[in-house]
C-alpha cells in the first residue's frame, strides 16, 4: 500500500519563500513521527514530497521522497502523486484554505483520504463556525464573536485572532481603549481566559470518538500574544471518562471529523473551555506513540479498514516531552 505524505511546509508547499525555522521543525516532528508509525505497518510503503532544501539523508530507512525544487510545479506533481498512490495522509495548516484545498483534491481524485474530509476541514478552519457548531450542542466553548461586534463591558483584556490562524499563529493580546489594526481576512474575538492550556488527541468516526490522550501544553503569554514551546504528551489522566465524555461532545457536534483531530482547551478554575478543533496532526502527535504504548497511524489505517474505533486504552502509558524552540503556531 503506497501512501503519500504530504507536509506542507517541508514538502514544497513553501519552495518560494524561505521557510520558517519554526514551522520547519514542528512539521518535520510530525511528519517523522508518522512515518515510523506507517513504517511499522506490514505492507505500508510511506511516499514523500520534500522541499530540496530540506534534510534528505536523516528520513527513516524505507521512505521514499520525491525532490521538489523552486521552480518546479507542485501542482502537477501533486495531481500526479494523488492519482498514482493507494492513500493520501496530508498535514497542512488550515489557515488560507491550505489543509481543504488539499483535501478536496483527494476527494475529486477519488483516492482514499486519511484525514477529516474537506467540508469538515472548512468548519473547523473557522473558529467562529466551530464555536457556533459547538455551542449548539451545549459544549463549554469560549465564547467567539467577529471582530467589530459589541465588547461586554466586563472585558478589560481580549484576544484577536485570525478566523482561520492555526494555534497561536497571529493572536493578539488587545487591551480596552487600545487600537488594533487587523490585517486581511476574517478576525473573531475571544475573551482572555485564565487556566491551565490543555490539549486531547484523538480518533474521530461518524460521530463517535476515541480519546488518544490528553496533554498539557506549554504556552507562553509573551506580553502581546501567545507562543507555543512544546507539550507534555499524555500527561494527565481521565480516571472519570471527562476527557473521553468531552471528545464524543465534539464528535457529535462535528459528526464529519475523521482520523487523527487535535483540541485545545484552556482548564479554567470553572472547569474546561474548548478554544479550537484541528483536523489534522498536531504537535502531541510526535510523542504519542511512546506516550501510550499505541501505534496511532495503524488505528487510522484501521480505522480506514474497517469503520471501527479501537477500544479503549487499558493502561495507563507515560507522559512524554515534546520540546519546541522559538515555534509560534500549530
Amino acid at each position: 500500500m503506497d501512501i503519500l505524505v504530504f507536509e506542507f511546509v517541508n514538502g514544497g508547499g513553501l519552495r518560494h519563500e524561505p521557510l520558517p525555522p519554526s514551522l520547519a521543525m514542528e512539521g518535520d516532528l510530525m511528519l517523522r513521527a508518522l512515518l515510523e508509525d506507517l513504517l511499522e505497518v506490514a505492507g505500508v510503503r510511506p511516499i514523500i514530497l520534500r522541499d530540496d532544501r530540506r534534510d534528505f539523508a536523516s528520513l527513516p530507512r524505507g521512505v521514499t521522497a520525491l525532490p521538489i525544487a523552486a521552480g518546479d510545479d507542485l501542482d502537477r506533481i501533486w495531481q500526479d502523486a494523488i492519482r498514482r498512490c493507494d492513500a493520501i495522509w496530508p498535514i497542512a495548516p488550515e489557515t488560507g484554505g491550505v489543509l481543504e484545498r488539499l483535501c478536496r483534491d483527494v476527494e475529486q481524485a477519488a483516492t482514499p483520504l486519511l484525514n477529516s474530509p474537506a467540508d469538515a476541514v472548512a468548519i473547523a478552519a473557522s473558529k467562529l463556525a466551530t464555536a457556533r457548531a459547538l455551542d449548539r450542542h451545549h459544549l463549554p466553548v469560549v465564547p467567539t464573536r467577529p471582530l467589530g461586534a459589541p465588547q461586554p463591558d466586563a472585558e478589560d483584556c481580549v484576544v484577536v485572532k485570525p478566523d482561520d490562524g492555526a494555534g497561536c499563529e497571529g493572536a493578539r493580546i488587545v487591551r480596552r481603549g487600545c487600537d488594533f489594526a487587523p490585517g486581511s481576512g476574517r478576525w473573531v474575538v475571544q475573551p482572555l481566559l485564565q487556566g491551565d492550556a490543555v490539549s486531547l488527541s484523538a480518533l474521530f468516526a461518524q460521530g463517535r470518538a476515541r480519546l488518544l490522550s490528553c496533554n498539557r501544553q506549554h504556552v507562553e503569554n509573551t506580553g502581546d500574544g501567545f507562543a507555543l514551546r512544546g507539550c507534555a504528551v499524555n500527561a494527565l489522566d481521565d480516571p472519570d471518562g471527562c476527557w473521553q465524555t468531552l471528545a464524543c461532545g465534539v464528535a457529535a457536534a462535528l459528526p464529519d471529523l475523521w482520523g487523527y483531530a487535535g483540541l485545545d482547551l484552556i482548564m479554567t478554575a470553572d472547569g474546561p473551555v474548548i478554544l479550537e478543533v484541528n483536523p489534522r496532526l498536531t504537535t502531541s502527535y510526535a510523542g504519542l506513540k511512546a506516550a501510550t504504548g499505541e501505534n496511532p497511524a495503524a488505528m487510522v489505517l484501521g480505522l480506514h479498514r474497517t469503520a471501527r474505533l479501537p477500544p479503549p486504552r487499558t493502561h495507563r502509558g507515560t507522559p512524554v516531552t515534546v520540546q519546541l524552540e522559538h515555534s509560534d503556531a500549530r
